[in-house]
């Protein structure tokens, strides 16, 4: 059995509840509905976490979301027929992302959230400028675990499209 919910009754607070009507459906669990919402709010603020800790280049915040060993995976789309995805581990992740001195935002909104007991999975359309500059947009996905209580994302892949996107409904960056 699948029952999805929407879950815009927690759509007030922060810019991306404002934008984001998460879709959640769960999968035979018989979770209470406020379970359910509780989970699907925890899946997508780990999510927005790990795109803050991106865009401020903190590695310790990203370490409070993603679980050890963590893998990023990155598709460009449209992609060579030769293309392979490019793969990042979570040592390498920690070890460039402070580096750099570009200034990084990273935005996602209309989260999707599918529930399976402890299992999650988060996919939301994002947009990513470098230095206030459209660098690229795509399709985000999370997947998560609840480890000790907490929601910890395992892996994140993601596509990368440089032209085609459609408009942001966040509008343009510093809004």
């Amino acid at each position: 059995m699948t029952r999805c919910i929407s879950d815009s009754k927690h759509a007030s607070a922060t810019a991306w509840r404002r934008w984001a009507l998460a879709t959640v459906c769960v999968l035979a669990s018989g979770a209470p509905l406020a379970a359910q919402r509780s989970d699907s709010v925890a899946v997508i603020e780990a999510a927005q976490t790990a795109l803050r800790a991106i865009s401020t280049r903190d590695t310790a915040l990203a370490r409070t979301v993603f679980l050890p060993g963590v893998q990023l995976i990155a598709v460009m789309d449209p992609a060579p027929p030769t293309a392979s995805p490019r793969m990042q581990s979570d040592t390498t992740f920690y070890r460039t992302l402070p580096g750099g001195k570009e200034k990084l935002l990273e935005r996602m909104w209309s989260p999707t959230v599918l529930l399976f007991g402890s299992v999650a999975q988060v996919h939301a359309p994002y947009d990513f400028f470098v230095d206030g500059t459209f660098s690229h947009c795509g399709t985000d996905v999370f997947m998560l675990v609840r480890a000790k209580g907490e929601w910890r994302i395992s892996s994140i892949t993601y596509t990368a499209q440089r032209s085609g996107c459609a408009p942001s409904p966040l509008g343009p960056p510093g809004r």
